[in-house]
C-alpha cells in the first residue's frame, strides 16, 4: 500500500475539512469572477510573508500556528481557484506550512525565537545550550556524538538555514513593500583581495528590484505551481467531458488517449502562457508527463520514440516505405509499410485548430476508408 500525507489527517478532521472545503469553492464559484479565481493562490503564497493575514498575538502569531494557518490558507486558495475540483494537493498545502513556519521571525509567544531558532533548539548543539551546558563539557558532548545523531543535526541545521532565509526574505520584501531600502551585500576585487561592501537600495533599482524578486522567488514558485495545478485540473475535465467519448469510441488505446489528455493539459496551459517548465511540472504530477514506462518509449521530453537510432524520423511527417507488410509493426516507431504520417501542424489545422479534434477527424476518414479497401 502507498502512503501519502492524506494518510495523516484524521477522519473527523477530513470531514470538517470536507466541508469547509466545500463551502469556499461554492462561495468562490457565486462570488469571485472566473477570470480571477485561478489567480488567488498567489495571495495565498503571499501570506507566509506578510503581517496583516496573522494576528499579532497569541498562539497564531507564532511559528506553529503561523504555520498552520499558512497551510489552510494555501488549502483555501486551491479551493477558490478550481470550484468544480475534486481533490486538495496536500503535499502543497504541507509546503505552506513549511513556508509559514520558516518565515517566523522573533516572536513573543515563542519566548523571543524565531522559526529558524526553534530548529536549532532540536539539535544536540541547541539542547545543550538550552540545558545551559557550555565550554568543555560542550565540546566533549558534542564530540561524543553517534552517526545517526550528526546526521540529524546535520539534517536540522541545513533546515534552519532554509528558515533563515525564508526570514530574511519576508523581512526584504517588507521593507521594499514599506518603500525603505535594503542592505545588499557586493564584493569586488581590489588589487589580490576581495573587498566586501553593504550598499542600501530600494525597490526602484536595480540592485533593489533584484533582491526583490530573489526574496519573492519561494512565494511566487509556490504560487505557480497552484495555479497551474487548477488550469490543468480543469483543461482535463474539460476533455473528459467535451471529446474523450468520441476519441475512445474512434478506437484510440489507452496511450493514445492519455497522449490526448497530455495534448489537451498542454494547449490550455500553453494559450494561458505557463512556461515549459510549469506544464511539465503539472504533467509530472498528474502522471501524464512520462507515462510509457518500461515500454516502447519514454516520451517524457516530447521527442521521436527512441529505439537506438534504428527509427525513421517522421517528426516531419511522410510516407514509410520500408517493412515486410503491412500492419507488421516490424518498423521502429510501431509504423508499417504503406503508412503514412501526418504532421502536427495538419492534424492541428484538420480540427481547426484543436489536435484533439484533429486526430478524430483523421481517425473518421481512415476508419471510412478501410471499409472501402
Amino acid at each position: 500500500m502507498g502512503f501519502s500525507l492524506d494518510d495523516l489527517v484524521p477522519n473527523e478532521l477530513k470531514k470538517v475539512g470536507t466541508e469547509a472545503v466545500d463551502f469556499i469553492r461554492s462561495g468562490s464559484q457565486k462570488l469571485v469572477p472566473k477570470e480571477i479565481r485561478k489567480f488567488l493562490p498567489y495571495l495565498a503564497a503571499a501570506a507566509p510573508y506578510t503581517n496583516i493575514m496573522f494576528p499579532g498575538s497569541g498562539f497564531f502569531s507564532g511559528a506553529i500556528g503561523r504555520g498552520l494557518l499558512s497551510s489552510l490558507y494555501n488549502v483555501a486558495g486551491q479551493a477558490a481557484a478550481d470550484p468544480e475540483g475534486e481533490d486538495i494537493n496536500m503535499l502543497s498545502a504541507a509546503l505552506a506550512g513549511a513556508q509559514g513556519f520558516g518565515a517566523t521571525g522573533a516572536n513573543p509567544y515563542d519566548g523571543g525565537k524565531s522559526g529558524a531558532d526553534i530548529l536549532r533548539g532540536f539539535t544536540t548543539k541547541g539542547n545543550l545550550a538550552d540545558q545551559g551546558i557550555i565550554g568543555s563539557q560542550a565540546r566533549m558532548d558534542m564530540a561524543n556524538r553517534g552517526f545517526l545523531t550528526k546526521a540529524k543535526d546535520l539534517g536540522i541545521t541545513g533546515t534552519a538555514k532554509v528558515a533563515d532565509f525564508l526570514g530574511g526574505a519576508k523581512d526584504t520584501l517588507g521593507k521594499l513593500g514599506a518603500g525603505e531600502k535594503v542592505g545588499i551585500e557586493t564584493s569586488k576585487k581590489v588589487g589580490d583581495e576581495i573587498v566586501k561592501d553593504t550598499i542600501m537600495r530600494d525597490l526602484f533599482t536595480k540592485e533593489g528590484a533584484k533582491a526583490g524578486l530573489k526574496a519573492a522567488a519561494p512565494m511566487l514558485a509556490q504560487g505557480s505551481a497552484d495555479t497551474a495545478k487548477a488550469f490543468a485540473d480543469e483543461a482535463l475535465r474539460n476533455f473528459e467531458a467535451a471529446e474523450a467519448a468520441d476519441l475512445a469510441a474512434a478506437g484510440l488505446s489507452e496511450t493514445e488517449m492519455m497522449l490526448a489528455r497530455r495534448n489537451a493539459i498542454t494547449e490550455a496551459m500553453t494559450d494561458a502562457l505557463f512556461s515549459d517548465e510549469d506544464i511539465n511540472a503539472t504533467l509530472d504530477e498528474l502522471g501524464l508527463l512520462d507515462f510509457a514506462q518500461g515500454g516502447i518509449a519514454s516520451l517524457k521530453d516530447g521527442g521521436m520514440l527512441d529505439f537506438g537510432g534504428r527509427e525513421m524520423d517522421l517528426r516531419g511527417g511522410g510516407f514509410v516505405p520500408m517493412g515486410k507488410k503491412e500492419r507488421a509493426d516490424d518498423v521502429p516507431a510501431r509504423l508499417s509499410k504503406n503508412e503514412f504520417v501526418m504532421t502536427a501542424d495538419a492534424v492541428r489545422a484538420a480540427g481547426g485548430g484543436s489536435v484533439n479534434k484533429g486526430a478524430q477527424r483523421m481517425y473518421d476518414i481512415m476508419n471510412r476508408l478501410e471499409a472501402r479497401a
